[in-house]
């Protein structure tokens, strides 16, 4: 039987009964998904075998709390990078700053920024789900973390803006609908929040997979809503 706390000790800590310490441990550490130098351990019954192993018999009940990481974030990235690095045979440097609520950490590689960024960006967008969900298993908890490789992000951010600032004023001259290039979900809504608060212009997401697109409108109709109810849609 495993009894479980709840909010945050659900995830750190468990309480177990066995029939010996060591069977309620290896079940802890299953429920817990860690290892035994990741615990502290407290037993709070031994157990007792009983007469001929049945009479008068107790399980043994056990108190298992995960340690907490000493690691910082950029710690634990360096750990994770230093990996793929060593199988690159690469020198890399990593430099970390609060940035838009976030942990942005860039990271400068000798020669292999264009391999870890990959065609528009799709695997530093892995990189950085893989990365992501490692650090918020190790500090206990989600993190907001922001991975770049070269300044690869920041810079394609500042295009972005600029194509979408040009797109609205392009699409206010010509009084016309102007259409960007595909884009994935994320640099898709950089667009759609650049020109959200632009007054007398609309967005919205056309296309299918990975041919979705923004297109960006006069505002012909002030009182056209999009699907969430607003006037300009920022989420698509």
């Amino acid at each position: 039987m495993i009894n479980k706390g709840s909010g945050e000790e659900r995830k750190s800590r468990i309480e177990v009964k066995g029939k010996t310490v060591e069977k309620a441990l290896k079940k802890a550490l299953k429920e817990l998904g860690a290892s035994i130098e990741e615990v502290e351990i407290e037993i709070i019954e031994p157990g007792q075998k009983g007469v001929f192993n049945i009479f008068g018999s107790r399980e043994a009940k056990i108190r298992v709390t995960k340690k907490k990481s000493s690691k910082g974030i950029e710690d634990i990235v360096d750990d994770v990078i230093h990996l793929i690095m060593e199988c690159l045979n690469v020198n890399y440097r990593i430099f970390t700053e609060e940035w838009k609520e976030t942990t942005y950490i860039n990271v400068e590689t000798a020669g292999v920024d264009g391999l870890l960024i990959g065609r528009k960006g799709d695997t530093l967008n892995s990189l950085q789900h893989l990365v992501g969900r490692i650090v918020s298993r190790k500090m206990r908890g989600y993190q907001r973390l922001t991975l770049d490789i070269g300044g690869y992000l920041k810079n394609r951010q500042e295009i972005l803006k600029q194509k979408a600032l040009k797109a609205a004023d392009r699409a206010r001259r010509t009084n016309s609908e102007v259409a960007l290039e595909p884009m994935n979900s994320a640099e898709r809504r950089i667009v759609h929040i650049t020109l959200a608060n632009l007054e007398g212009i609309i967005t919205y997401t056309v296309g299918d997979g990975e041919n979705r697109k923004v297109c960006v409108s006069p505002e012909r109709d002030p009182k056209r809503k999009d699907s969430y109810g607003n006037k300009r849609n920022h989420n698509r």
